[in-house]
């Protein structure tokens, strides 16, 4: 059994920060792969936003030691009190929110946003991970053909997960996520760029960490 639990919501202030300003424009994409040593499950709670940032946390290049479940939810607990929604009596929450509570534990001093594919591309490739709210269908729960998901079928949810690489060559991102070993390759799966473009476009968003603590 799989939990969700990203909500989707936008901050328009968001927009003065996209972190293609600080990209290299003419910079070639490359493939790249952002180690994280840690494959952390959320369970049946609804808590995948707190798990994607502490993924995020413990990959590199700037790999956080100690992340466990513990952390985990305290983020998404937390972020549940600082996202817009009253109180905390329900499942979920919004990416936004955990990139706030992440700060506030002072992991993070700033963040930015990736708007659309390219940014999400060029980012991976010279950056660092990319913290995806997206969409989930259930072509996506199971992983097959060739270990990538597709957004087939219908909308089951809204996941958090996060982006750890990108191969050029096969035109795929590496996502890392949090339902434990059993799903996909070792917990981890690939999409297609053109899949993942789609699932940006429907109210998917991107946050990258930029100046950590």
């Amino acid at each position: 059994m799989v939990a969700f639990g990203r909500v989707a919501s936008f901050d328009p202030r968001s927009r003065e920060w996209p972190i293609r300003a600080l990209l290299a424009p003419e910079a070639p994409l490359r493939t790249r792969l952002w180690p994280c040593d840690l494959w952390l499950d959320q369970g049946v709670e609804g808590a995948c936003v707190g798990f994607a940032w502490a993924h995020e946390l413990a990959a590199e290049p700037v790999a956080v030691p100690g992340v466990d479940d513990t952390l985990a939810r305290a983020l998404y607990q937390r972020a549940k009190q600082l996202d817009e929604w009253e109180g905390d009596n329900y499942d979920g929450t919004s990416v936004l929110a955990g990139a706030k509570a992440t700060a506030e534990r002072g992991f993070l001093i700033e963040y930015r946003w990736a708007f659309g594919i390219d940014d999400v591309l060029a980012t991976l490739s010279q950056h660092g991970p990319v913290v995806f709210g997206l969409n989930w269908y259930q072509g996506m729960v199971e992983v097959t053909d060739g270990c990538r998901v597709r957004p087939t079928g219908r909308v089951v949810g809204g996941h958090a997960i996060v982006g750890i690489g990108v191969d050029v060559d096969a035109e795929v991102v590496v996502l890392h996520n949090s339902w434990g070993l059993d799903w996909g390759r070792q917990g981890r799966a690939c999409i297609a760029f053109d899949d993942l473009d789609r699932l940006l476009r429907e109210d998917g968003e991107a946050c990258v960490p930029v100046v950590r603590a």
